[in-house]
């Protein structure tokens, strides 16, 4: 079978228009649903909202410490709240304090907020007069722990000239009063919210064997970011056909978001760095650094099995970037990715702790090095000693058992490599996972 058929084959789901929002969740209980209005002041760094939440999981969120909730109806009754000071943040959500409500077993939750957001969180969630990009990593709305899963109703109020783009589908957008107004309904359940804008925001779209795909971008040339659109739809087509079709098919949109800092992925939206983008333009191997890390942000897609609020997040981020990886060396051949294993090398060694991948907590100043490097680094070494179609097989059967679920662990993780591998797989990716210190980074890492 050509590529082209493998890609078309593997996207048997497709989600250009959001499912109709119901009340049975994913799991069989009730999904939660949000209802959110905000206006924002970029010139003044603040934001006033009102959220209404329909089966909120508990009486306790969180919400950025900037942001002062003025009002709060359960039931569509007013209901006493105080802000928990002491209480300890989220690890995915630092700029984050707690607010508690009086009372629990709501069914509908009203609060009231704004304030100032005048700090930036992770390097990517700021409002500034250039750019407002707001994510769950800045608590812009009530937050809860455990990254429940919702639908979401979303009206942003920005200042005309504004353009906006979230993780949902635009239903309307009208200019008012020097407002500009959109309103957006997620794809499908999802565990955040994301709002990116800008005046300096530029958009194109465009369709490649079947999928659509919309990138944002302000700086890069336009040219470049034409070529994204062909691109992109390759890449989703290559890991549909590796791992099976994702969550959401048939639409991807990616932003270059006007600044420094990090990327993620909330399906269907990519956001990456700009500045980074066009840095790695003018350096050596800028292409194919630009493929790589579009690559790892789409391969979430598929690699969000694990709870991200947790050690195992390395299963997430592991197996992006092996992903990425393999892509990579698919595409442009060993001299780039001989120079990524080099590069993953020294991050390992540079680590200051001697915490085991499989320990790393969020908070470890070797997190990205244990979660990204040492983990793809092992995969490639498993690719090499076991071969690179049962690791396939293994991949694909996580994914297939814990695709929507982020219930993947270690342990669970140890348990498939032993019934898709073999006990000396098991045995092989417990040891790495479990060593302290460095790895043996000596392992060879040859494709077979």
């Amino acid at each position: 079978m050509g590529y082209k058929a493998l890609m078309i084959g593997a996207m048997l789901v497709t989600m250009l228009d959001p499912p109709a929002i119901a009340e049975t969740g994913l799991h069989g209980g009730v999904t939660m649903r949000y209802r959110l209005k905000v206006q924002v002041d970029p010139a003044r760094h603040t934001l006033e909202a009102e959220a209404w939440i329909q089966h909120p999981p508990s009486s306790r969120f969180y919400l950025h410490r900037g942001l002062i909730a003025q009002q709060a109806m359960a039931d569509g009754k007013p209901i006493g709240f105080h802000r928990d000071e002491l209480g300890s943040p989220l690890p995915y959500v630092p700029a984050g304090t707690a607010v508690v409500m009086d009372g629990t077993g709501f069914r509908e939750l009203y609060v009231r907020y704004g304030g100032e957001i005048s700090d930036t969180t992770f390097g990517c969630n700021l409002v500034t007069s250039d750019l407002v990009e707001l994510s769950m990593f800045s608590a812009w709305y009530p937050v809860w722990p455990g990254l429940e899963e919702y639908e979401f109703e979303l009206e942003a109020n920005l200042p005309a000239g504004y353009l906006a783009t979230t993780n949902g589908v635009r239903r309307s957008q009208q200019d008012r009063g020097g407002r500009r107004v959109s309103l957006w309904r997620s794809y499908a359940p999802g565990f955040d919210m994301v709002l990116v804008a800008s005046p300096a925001l530029h958009e194109l779209e465009g369709e490649h064997d079947g999928v659509k795909v919309e990138v944002y971008y302000s700086r890069l040339p336009a040219g470049f970011a034409q070529s994204r659109v062909a691109s992109l739809a390759k890449v989703m087509g290559r890991l549909s056909a590796l791992y099976g079709p994702p969550k959401v098919a048939g639409m991807l949109r990616l932003v270059y978001s006007p600044r420094d800092g990090q990327g993620y992925m909330r399906i269907p939206l990519l956001v990456i760095s700009e500045e980074r983008a066009r840095a790695d333009l003018d350096g050596q191997f800028g292409k194919e650094r630009r493929f790589r890390d579009e690559c790892h942000e789409t391969a979430h897609f598929w690699w969000m099995l694990a709870d991200p609020a947790t050690p195992d997040d390395w299963i997430n981020e592991g197996l992006a970037e092996y992903s990425a990886f393999r892509l990579s060396e698919d595409e442009f051949g060993t001299a780039f990715t001989s120079l990524r294993l080099e590069e993953y090398r020294q991050n390992a060694r540079a680590c200051q702790t001697a915490d085991a991948i499989a320990q790393t907590e969020g908070s470890s100043p070797d997190r990205e090095a244990n979660r990204y490097d040492k983990a793809t680094l092992m995969f490639v070494a498993a690719r090499s000693r076991f071969g690179e179609e049962p690791l396939d097989r293994l991949l694909r059967s996580l994914y297939a058992r814990f695709a929507g679920t982020h219930e993947l662990t270690t342990a669970r993780f140890l348990e498939e490599a032993r019934t898709r591998i073999g006990r000396e797989a098991e045995g092989f990716f417990r040891e790495e996972l479990y060593r302290k210190g460095t790895m043996n980074l000596s392992a060879p890492v040859s494709r077979p």
